[in-house]
């Protein structure tokens, strides 16, 4: 393929993609969960929040497992109006306690409604 045959061919798509996001004009927030074995969530979800405090989002954060100790994370990004709601449950390899551990969820998924509208 030539190099302008490959220019105009990206134009294209270019021309198709501005086109969308000129379209798209729905205001809508993003709800993200960060899970799995290991390290790294923590780091991962306040790094989102960050940068989108940083663009003007509005953020909530809701920690299910962690506990009330204070942490920089929440120091840093309560100033700039982001929401916590710690539901401090404790981790579930400490508490060992399954139906407890059950139990408890609805509490942590009850603080959600807000932050998804």
């Amino acid at each position: 393929m030539s190099d302008e045959r490959y220019r105009e061919r990206q134009q294209r798509l270019k021309d198709k993609v501005d086109a969308r996001v000129a379209a798209a004009q729905d205001e809508r927030g993003i709800v993200m969960v960060f899970t799995g074995n290991g390290k790294g969530k923590t780091t991962a979800a306040f790094g989102t929040a960050t940068r989108a405090v940083g663009h003007g989002k509005k953020v909530g954060v809701i920690q299910f497992i962690k506990g009330t100790w204070p942490n920089g994370e929440r120091n840093l990004l309560e100033p700039h109006g982001v929401e916590f709601q710690v539901m401090a449950t404790g981790f579930t390899w400490n508490t060992q306690d399954r139906d407890s551990d059950t139990r408890r969820l609805p509490g942590g998924l009850g603080a959600c409604p807000p932050y998804a509208r």
